[in-house]
């Protein structure tokens, strides 16, 4: 009996420490807001929004229209970065338009930012555009794509074709942006290698080694690599799950069943966290992933990784003085929660997207918008100068 008591409190325990969330954290010591970025010295503008591929179906969703109005404000120096899930919940399917109809209007939804705008678009793939991890994700990316570029150069998707990459664009000599398809790494299906693809490189060496070089030889260039996947996290992917996980673990199918499933509730948070489930943290491919990344990002300062995947907008402090960001809360339906950590400098549990502002001289201003789903505009809620 005391041994049976002893691992029921052992139990509840893992779930209280995994059940703590919040609304929003900010880090002791730091102002919410730093005053606005001179316009006029504004060289290039970085929206970042992730998980923008289920927008609300019976009126423009009110995220992309916020962003939409931010991206307009300077057209000629805006470029938005789309970094996946750009479709739920499993991309394009491998069949006729018809059979896509509401894929293609999940992904048009985004697209109309940039053709109202007049700005520049790119969408990176996540693991919902590659199937969630189906045998024929291959076949989805590549349809995904091949729509989305038919509005090249304006618009597109970056890496092509399913490939790893990386890929890069150039911004004058003020930016550099890495694009990476991580699920790549984590896909277990059919997917680009050596002997089936025209993807260069095709080895997990070979796509770090390329990362490498493309830091090292961007000369004075701040660097961003935007990614699907993040390289730590205080969400659901990290292992932070909230009581309201516990009690109705049905949400996570749909957010309208809240049917109690107290202690039995408790198996899907900790199945999560025991590795299971290759889109978490603590998943042995997953941390692969964080291991090599890691392992080259640390070699460089200043580097800003971006990232989506969690249903959050988080910033952390990563490895070597360089920034995690985490901007995936791109649409209002989702539900999530997020805690905080040692490495956490910001976590925001509501939709939004994030800016990025480099400015002549070499100052970058972050700023941090959520939208509420009565308002069209959109809110900072916080700000700051990165890197001083």
């Amino acid at each position: 009996m005391h041994k049976y008591l002893r691992n029921l409190f052992s139990f509840f325990l893992v779930v209280f420490l995994y059940g703590c969330s919040t609304s929003y954290y900010l880090r002791d010591g730091l102002k919410k807001n730093v005053e606005d970025a001179d316009e006029s010295k504004i060289e290039y503008r970085i929206l970042l929004i992730g998980d923008a591929g289920e927008p609300s179906p019976d009126e423009r969703e009110p995220v992309l229209r916020a962003m939409e109005d931010k991206a307009a404000l300077l057209p000629e120096k805006t470029v938005n970065i789309f970094l996946g899930d750009n479709i739920y919940p499993q991309g394009f399917n491998p069949g006729s338009d018809a059979e896509n109809e509401n894929s293609i209007r999940r992904i048009d939804e985004q697209i109309k930012i940039m053709k109202n705008s007049r700005t520049e678009g790119i969408f990176i793939p996540g693991n919902h555009d590659w199937g969630d991890g189906s045998s024929d994700g291959w076949e989805r990316i590549k349809n995904e794509g091949k729509y989305i570029d038919r509005y090249e150069p304006q618009i597109q998707i970056l890496p092509k074709s399913g490939c790893p990459g990386p890929a890069y664009k150039d911004y004058g000599n003020i930016l550099r942006v890495i694009f990476i398809d991580t699920q790549w790494w984590l896909q277990d299906h059919n997917k680009p290698d050596t002997s089936n693809s025209g993807c260069y490189p095709v080895t997990k060496e070979g796509i770090i080694n390329r990362i490498d070089s493309l830091i090292r030889t961007a000369g004075e260039r701040i660097i961003i690599i935007a990614a699907h996947h993040p390289l730590n996290t205080f969400g659901e992917h990290g292992g932070y799950f909230d009581w309201k996980v516990h009690i109705f673990p049905l949400r996570a199918l749909n957010r309208f069943l809240w049917i109690p499933l107290p202690v039995i509730g408790s198996l899907y948070p900790l199945f999560r966290v025991a590795g299971l489930y290759p889109q978490d943290t603590s998943n042995d491919l997953y941390k692969d992933l964080i291991e090599k990344m890691e392992k080259v990002i640390s070699k460089y300062p200043n580097i800003i990784y971006a990232s989506g995947h969690e249903h959050t907008l988080q910033i952390l402090e990563g490895i070597n003085n360089n920034i995690y960001l985490i901007s995936g809360f791109g649409t209002s339906v989702h539900i999530n929660n997020v805690s905080y950590g040692d490495k956490s400098i910001l976590s925001v549990l509501s939709p939004g997207f994030m800016q990025l502002d480099f400015l002549s001289g070499g100052k970058i201003r972050l700023g941090v918008y959520t939208v509420s789903e009565n308002s069209e505009l959109a809110e900072e809620v916080f700000s700051t100068w990165l890197f001083e």
